[in-house]
């Protein structure tokens, strides 16, 4: 699973459900239709706060790159090598979950579409209900 969810750069307006569809109990419901429980997943993502990913635990076992970082450490110079050697890692995956939907057949965390055209719609589903 890729996650991103940068700072700077990006215009919340254009994506509006973004933060929203990349906190950990989104992420969890999101995803439950797509992984079957107890599969690792791997999280690629650029996410400072420690244990933020940890609710998804319940479901899944988690790894990152950092439990790796014997191997990675004397290798990775920058953030950029770390970003291609995760999406080596995400290639090899049986499910590949991206954070924006690149084309129909993407699975992704949120239906905001990664350039956005400023069709702006209703948000796909809420906490108490989901949409089709």
């Amino acid at each position: 699973m890729k996650t991103r969810k940068d700072r700077f750069g990006v215009l919340r307006t254009l994506h509006p459900h973004l933060d929203r569809d990349t906190r950990p109990e989104f992420i969890l419901r999101r995803i439950e239709k797509w992984v079957p429980a107890g599969r690792t997943v791997f999280i690629a993502s650029n996410e400072k706060t420690p244990g933020f990913f940890s609710p998804l635990s319940v479901r899944y076992k988690l790894t990152y790159s950092s439990n790796y970082s014997s191997i990675l450490d004397p290798l990775i110079e920058n953030n950029y090598q770390l970003f291609m050697i995760e999406r080596l890692i995400l290639m090899g995956a049986k499910t590949f979950i991206k954070t924006f939907k690149g084309d129909d057949m993407d699975l992704s965390l949120t239906d905001d579409p990664k350039k956005n055209t400023k069709n702006w719609q209703k948000p796909v589903y809420t906490m108490d209900e989901e949409g089709s």
